[in-house]
């Protein structure tokens, strides 16, 4: 049994299993999403996105570990630029498909079936590169075993680099289209239930396991997990746009972000790199 920290009397196993049926179907519902375009991505496309290429910089020759990594689009597509990858996701449908992608681009990557806090049974070497981007830390319910991991897998001068939805812009209303109200908690630790679809990105797909939780978890909560495991921080950036329309009133800019209207100046993304020292 993994020991999580206080949750009340919440049964956080239980909760990662109900997260991981829904993710095992978010595979079938992704596939065919045209916002992941997998049919794009099997002709060459890349699906990183300008900030974090710009960010993590030339990765050809180094050795890269993406945590959460879905169906390997994203960890396929730092191999074309030249790293040798390793993709993690606890969805077995995920993994099945990323090693499927794999073969049928003949991009040479490592896919493991793993949670991210069973990771330490995995026997795994240390990384150039740790990565993990768009819609992850929601699904952590504690960042210090998260962040103990990641430090103890970098080599020294290696990095960890993140991006993600950002705590405050996750806090909006999305029933609310005209202006900006807070819907969810910032601070609390506790687990939030969600039972909707996201129509937007899954479209025409029927969910059979809509239930699903979810944490937020502030930026100095995520900063100081990784100062306290060892890392040194090297930047923090935040930026007023979002890798999905997660609000019904966004536009898609020329970039491949997605935009508030002006009158919502809030962040909606953040990045970190931090180095181990």
């Amino acid at each position: 049994m993994r020991a999580f920290k206080e949750s009340g009397s919440v049964d956080i196993d239980k909760l990662l299993e109900i997260n991981k049926r829904r993710w095992n179907e978010k595979v079938l519902a992704n596939q065919n999403s045209p916002v992941y375009d997998v049919q794009g991505f099997l002709k060459g496309r890349s699906t990183l996105l300008p900030i974090e290429v710009m960010e993590v910089g030339p990765v050809n020759g180094k050795g890269l570990l993406h945590l959460q990594c879905h169906f390997g689009m994203d960890t396929l597509s730092w191999a074309r630029m030249g790293a040798r990858v390793t993709g993690v996701d606890f969805s077995p449908d995920a993994i099945a498909m990323a090693k499927d992608l794999s073969e049928r681009t003949g991009v040479p990557a490592r896919f493991i079936e793993s949670d991210v806090y069973d990771m330490g049974s995995k026997g795994l070497e240390k990384f150039d590169i740790i990565f993990t981007s768009y819609g992850v830390l929601c699904w952590l319910p504690d960042l210090d075993p998260w962040a103990e991991w990641i430090s103890d897998h970098l080599r020294p001068g290696g990095f960890f680099y993140v991006i993600d939805n950002h705590p405050f812009g996750s806090l909006i209303d999305e029933n609310c289209p005209d202006h900006f109200e807070a819907a969810y908690p910032y601070f609390s630790k506790e687990p939030m239930r969600f039972d909707d679809d996201a129509p937007m990105i899954d479209q025409g797909h029927e969910f059979r396991n809509k239930e699903r939780y979810e944490w937020n978890h502030p930026i100095s909560e995520v900063v100081n997990s990784l100062i306290d495991n060892g890392l040194r921080i090297d930047f923090l950036h935040e930026f007023p746009c979002c890798f999905f329309p997660m609000h019904p009133s966004m536009v898609k800019g020329t970039d491949g972000y997605w935009y508030l209207p002006e009158a919502f100046d809030v962040p909606m993304l953040f990045s970190l790199k931090a180095t181990k020292p």
